[in-house]
């Protein structure tokens, strides 16, 4: 699930509702296991 979910955020470049919705889930949902797991997020300044 945690590998799942880091997948996601890459695929959606970190976008939590992009990500959510690829995984079916909610974005508090989402927010949960980030935190659960222990992902880290890296924070792209452009």
């Amino acid at each position: 699930e945690r590998e799942l979910i880091a997948h996601a955020l890459r695929e959606t470049n970190g976008n939590q509702v992009r990500a959510a919705k690829l995984l079916g889930i909610t974005r508090a949902t989402l927010r949960k296991r980030i935190e659960k797991f222990g992902i880290k997020q890296a924070i792209s300044v452009e």
